[in-house]
């Protein structure tokens, strides 16, 4: 028989708000389904019961109460986001989970012994882990999903239900923990019928007679019996938090501390999957309607909340809304994290947290276009290049080449090219270049043309509409520079391509 657990949060809509709003602890808080003053309250705070709010009477009715009382209703992103925490810890144990809805999930434990120990430290686990995405939960084990709820639900904090003691641990439990409907409860209660072990003892023909198919449904409720197995639904690799701001917030100041309170949440949720955050992503809604999409790009996936959040101030120093912002969604992209191999002889490079500042830093002045790792072209063109985004890798060991000029004692030349090609002018005698005048990227030059080299021609590209057939000369001038100058022979024009070094 395989062994279940259940992983319950008391008052979900309250243990949801709380979480997105962590200044909710400790207020008398009540949950309503609707903003209407008939609705009633679905969840209420020990400090609000102390007022005297309870569940189920109307918003109207409890604003009476007390002026300090909070009805609050849960937004379905709120809602959504604890949810989703809620199944992201019961993912991190087992993979076979099943989200039951309303602050419950099922997980089925079979094989986790060896990980995890003894069910009651991995139920211990359970609820210390629900504690890091910022909910406070109730764990039980049991053979049957029915038994571990009603476990989970009548607990203090964490029990374990053995194998054949479902029924004799039930069945103490009073019928008020299977919620029945008002007239099942009503009849129930005038037979005498008060704990699930005496639901249990009755006929199932009798209850069948008398109830229908709810009768029937409590029936087997009431010995730990379920109606279905259970159901695991693969869910998305998907991490989302939203925040709503309240009112419009048109500065990055006031924006960073929601912002850095839902990057904490998204990162626990990340860490405890054991993956780390790639790319932010940002959906803003602003002030008069507009939304707008922001990219974050994180050069090493971390779960650092102090360097992400100084990238998306980096970010927004460059590219700031249109307007004041009233509520945002953010998501990150779930990545592995990867692993980079030291090496002995080489020193350490720079953290890739500090790493990823830096780039979103140059980013920030220089624009993302002009950040990231030269790419390979598939052209003819010297003058081809691009920039794709930079991807840290583990650092290369450098190797060792020959000293070529201890052999044939010349001294190499490296050429420094301009980028673009630098137009110049030139004086030809004879078709050959005798006087060069222009200017490189930082200073002028020119002079005579003491000696040549050249020309090699250089065609390409001939299928395409930017086709290109030059003739290069390396020319040392007067003024001591050797360059590297070509002429393009349908135009006519002249170019430097670089200088040697």
């Amino acid at each position: 028989m395989p062994r279940i657990a259940c992983l319950f949060v008391p008052d979900f809509p309250l243990a949801a708000l709380r979480r997105a709003e962590p200044d909710l602890h400790g207020r008398p808080l009540v949950t309503v389904a609707r903003e209407d003053p008939r609705a009633p309250l679905t969840a209420v705070s020990a400090e609000a019961l102390a007022l005297g709010a309870r569940a189920g009477i109307s918003a109207a009715e409890a604003r009476t109460i007390s002026n300090a009382l909070l009805v609050r209703q849960p937004h379905a992103e709120v809602l959504h986001s604890a949810e989703e925490a809620l199944c992201d810890v019961a993912d991190s144990f087992s993979p076979r989970v099943e989200n039951a809805g309303g602050g419950v999930v099922f997980l089925e434990i079979d094989g986790l012994r060896s990980l995890f120990g003894a069910e009651r430290h991995l139920a211990t686990s359970l609820v210390a882990r629900l504690r890091r995405v910022g909910l406070e939960g109730r764990a039980a084990v049991a053979s049957t999903k029915t038994a571990a709820w009603l476990a989970a639900r009548t607990s203090e904090g964490v029990d374990v239900v053995s194998a054949g003691e479902g029924r004799r641990r039930l069945g103490s439990l009073p019928i008020s923990v299977l919620d029945p409907p008002d007239d099942a409860a009503l009849t129930l209660e005038r037979w005498g019928i008060r704990t699930l072990g005496q639901l249990a003892a009755l006929p199932v023909t009798a209850v069948g007679w008398r109830f229908g198919e709810t009768g029937i449904r409590l029936w087997k409720r009431a010995g730990g019996e379920d109606e279905e197995p259970l159901v695991v639904r693969p869910r998305p690799c998907h991490f989302e938090e939203t925040i709503d701001c309240g009112y419009a917030i048109d500065s990055f100041e006031p924006l960073s501390f929601l912002l850095r309170a839902a990057l904490e949440r998204l990162t626990a949720r990340l860490d405890i999957r054991g993956l780390r955050a790639g790319d932010l992503r940002l959906s803003l809604r602003l002030e008069g309607g507009g939304r707008e999409e922001h990219v974050i790009a994180v050069a090493a996936p971390t779960n650092e909340v102090k360097a992400l959040l100084a990238l998306a101030r980096l970010h927004f120093d460059r590219r700031p809304p249109r307007a004041a912002v009233e509520w945002l969604r953010l998501s990150a992209v779930a990545e592995r994290l990867r692993p980079i191999e030291l090496d002995l002889f080489v020193p350490a490079g720079p953290s890739p947290q500090d790493l990823g500042v830096t780039i979103a830093r140059l980013t920030s002045i220089a624009g993302a276009e002009r950040v990231g790792s030269p790419a390979v072209i598939d052209s003819h063109r010297p003058e081809a290049s691009a920039i794709e985004r930079f991807a840290l890798t583990p650092p290369a060991r450098a190797r060792a080449e020959p000293n070529r000029s201890a052999t044939n004692g010349s001294t190499p030349l490296a050429l420094r090219v301009f980028r673009p090609p630098a137009s110049i002018e030139v004086v030809c005698d004879r078709g050959r270049p005798d006087f060069v005048r222009g200017s490189g990227a930082t200073e002028k030059f020119g002079g005579r043309v003491v000696t040549l080299a050249g020309p090699w021609r250089l065609t390409g590209e001939w299928w395409r509409d930017s086709s290109f057939a030059r003739d290069y000369y390396d020319a040392e001038l007067s003024d001591g520079g050797v360059y590297r100058i070509y002429r393009e022979r349908e135009s006519g024009e002249w170019f430097a391509d670089g200088v040697y070094d």
